[in-house]
């Protein structure tokens, strides 16, 4: 009898040491195939200044120096971890309702210091000596600046990296680009003629437009149209009338905002822009800033209001 019970008790041992190893081996196989989605920490990455930024842990507190910036994160449902933004930040509605620390340059930098931020997230151009600034403060920032399209949905991700939300980042990008597509599918055989000459009209007070090495360049050009002034030197030249004359254009588009901007009516009655096609055939037109001029999610919004406007023929449904 005792004999029987020491076999069935081994009996026992070995299958239970036979399904540890199975389960330790499914285990193991499981995380071999499980797809990384979400970064570990600390993690290093670079950001549109060229820097190398560390981030020590996944940030619990960040605050947002641009518009842009805070539609991210709000898009990556980070909204509770952010915990000031700039007074233009007013979307989504809830952006309005956090702490504010300042407009686009004056930023209250003794306010940041004190919110005790694990993340900044900034831009470039005239927040570059705001950035360095925060460097000096010790304080991790990242500065999204991106000049196209392509940029915009890598900073994206990239936000989506350094605040451990990478598959929501993912999801998203992966939905404006399938968007980007149905677009460009329709523009990118369309011959020399067909692509219509378009003048951008960024402010009215003195004239300014939208040069290369801008992402509203590179949406006029998805959208199948020309950027008149796609050979000026710099992002956002000042323009002289004389020259938007002689250029010509077929379509204008002017932003409005909440700072203002020329109406599509008041661009039409400018002495002597009469003479221009996109005036004579009626075709200057509004679009919202705030999706055209923000390099974040509601960009392609900004895309297909653009697409719609130069080629109705090909969007009308």
């Amino acid at each position: 009898m005792k004999g029987i019970i020491i076999k069935n008790w081994q009996k026992i041992v070995t299958v239970t040491i036979i399904l540890i190893f199975i389960l330790g081996a499914w285990i193991a196989y499981r995380e071999q195939i499980k797809p990384k989605t979400e970064a570990e920490f600390p993690l290093l990455v670079k950001d549109d200044l060229g820097r190398s930024v560390k981030i020590s842990k996944q940030p619990e507190r960040v605050i947002s120096l641009a518009p842009s910036n805070t539609e991210i994160l709000f898009a990556l449902e980070l909204g509770d971890k952010i915990i000031a933004v700039t007074k233009f930040c007013d979307y989504p509605l809830n952006a309005t309702k956090k702490e504010k620390i300042g407009g686009f340059s004056d930023i209250n930098m003794e306010k940041v210091v004190a919110l005790k931020p694990d993340l900044v997230l900034a831009t470039g151009g005239v927040q570059e000596q705001i950035v360095k600034e925060l460097e000096r403060l010790n304080i991790t920032v990242i500065a999204l600046d991106a000049k196209n399209i392509t940029e915009i949905l890598a900073n994206i991700e990239l936000v989506g990296k350094v605040t451990g939300q990478e598959k929501s980042a993912q999801e998203l990008t992966t939905n404006m680009k399938q968007r980007i597509k149905k677009i460009t599918g329709k523009t990118k055989d369309l011959t020399k003629a067909q692509k219509l000459k378009i003048y951008y009209e960024v402010w009215h007070d003195p004239l300014m437009t939208a040069g290369p090495e801008t992402f509203i360049h590179n949406i006029i050009e998805l959208a199948g149209g020309v950027n008149i002034f796609a050979d000026a030197k710099i992002k956002y030249p000042r323009i002289d009338p004389e020259t938007i004359l002689a250029r010509n254009p077929e379509i204008i588009i002017t932003s409005l905002g909440a700072m203002g901007g020329a109406t599509a009516e008041q661009i039409k009655t400018r002495p002597g822009w009469n003479k221009i096609d996109a005036v004579k055939n009626n075709r200057v037109y509004e679009i919202d800033e705030n999706i055209l001029r923000r390099p974040g999610p509601r960009i392609i919004d900004g895309l297909e209001a653009m697409a719609k406007i130069i080629h109705p023929e090909l969007f009308s449904r």
